[in-house]
């Protein structure tokens, strides 16, 4: 688990860091895609019509996928996206934050103030949420009563 004094996870941070031969474009794309690693891994690109948080889910999304390597082929192409978005939500939403937003947003029914408490978009953080562990679960549910009490 995240301790609430954990730094948190910068995207832009980790591309300068740790991705330094990456380039970052920002460009008009066609359809629903809102980022893509092109060139063998040489170039990250992201949409320019999308919001900051999308920006950063997005770059994050696309820094796991650089991690993960690229895949060679289509075969498993879902179950890597899937497992993809699953570390982006974790890595984006520690636990912490994630019962800090939820106790101050009075629960979890608003999703679009809570995505933008938590500086993510919607898909991230309904991805977030359906992944909780039932360890993280009992985790929020006691920090939740503590603060109630």
């Amino acid at each position: 688990m995240t301790s609430p004094t954990a730094v948190r996870y910068d995207p832009w941070l980790d591309l300068n860091q740790n991705w330094p031969h990456v380039d970052l474009v920002v460009e008009s794309m066609s359809g629903d895609l809102l980022g893509e690693v092109r060139g063998d891994g040489a170039v990250i690109a992201l949409r320019a019509d999308t919001s900051g948080a999308q920006r950063r889910c997005t770059l994050a999304h696309e820094i796991v996928h650089l991690e993960r390597g690229l895949p060679v082929d289509d075969s498993w192409l879902y179950r890597e996206e899937a497992l993809v978005h699953r570390e982006t939500a974790r890595r984006l939403i520690p636990l912490a934050e994630l019962g800090a937003a939820i106790r101050a947003a009075g629960g979890d029914h608003d999703r679009a103030a809570l995505a933008q408490a938590l500086d993510v978009d919607r898909d991230t953080l309904d991805v977030r949420l359906a992944d909780l562990q039932r360890w993280e679960r009992v985790q929020i549910r006691r920090r939740l009563r503590r603060h109630s009490a």
